[in-house]
């Protein structure tokens, strides 16, 4: 019988402590995010999670993606051997180098493909749409003058909603391809926000207008 001796240096630092519970208390609000859009939503993560994915994108990867899933890493995220190694170990998912083959994308908001560049589902099977996990952790503004404002409206939101988005500013042309991905429904992306410890959601159905002077609405 072969002894095989792990190396522990090679082993991805640990998921959830509870997986059942903590993938279940992620996925909630996930669901809550999606059924209430621009609402924040505590996200639990792992304790260890690679420095690039964080708390929060970790938590999403964790409760998301499987061997059933295929996910799209920003250039940053897929050039982190410890993410790579991280994300096969734990969830099995299988990445994809074309966004338009991408169940879930993971990126940074300066990093983010044009929406259109993803799957968008179709009018029978809106569902195999890409998820796109936008990575707000680093977004700093040094001025309110720099923070997109925009009032939403749509499903899950009574009336209306004020939308502070200091991440749209590094989205290029944020406020046009939002529009012409709502167009699309029932086709087009839905957007999770996250930061370290909270999750927020834009689903296709949410339509926004701008409330910053000179910015198309």
């Amino acid at each position: 019988m072969s002894t095989v001796t792990d190396q522990p240096s090679a082993i991805p630092n640990p998921g959830f402590a509870d997986p059942t519970r903590e993938a279940q208390s992620a996925f909630r609000s996930v669901l809550d995010a999606l059924a209430h859009p621009t609402r924040s939503y505590p996200l639990a993560g792992p304790a260890q999670p690679p420095a690039a994915l964080g708390s929060g994108l970790g938590a999403i990867a964790l409760t998301v993606l499987d061997e059933d899933t295929t996910v799209w890493l920003s250039g940053a995220l897929a050039s982190d051997a410890e993410v790579v190694s991280w994300l096969s170990f734990h969830t099995g998912s299988r990445r994809v180098d074309d966004p338009a083959l991408a169940d879930f994308a993971f990126a940074t908001p300066d990093a983010l493909p044009v929406f259109d560049t993803f799957r968008q589902g179709t009018d029978e099977a809106p569902h195999l749409s890409t998820t796109v996990v936008v990575d707000t952790r680093e977004i700093v503004c040094d001025s309110p003058r720099e923070v997109h404002h925009f009032t939403a409206t749509g499903p899950g939101i009574n009336v209306e909603a004020e939308l502070d988005a200091p991440w749209a500013d590094h989205i290029t042309d944020f406020a046009a391809q939002w529009r012409a991905n709502v167009r699309l429904f029932p086709r087009g992306v839905d957007l999770l926000i996250v930061d370290e410890g909270s999750i927020s959601a834009l689903p296709r159905t949410t339509q926004l207008a701008s409330l910053n002077p000179g910015q198309e609405a």
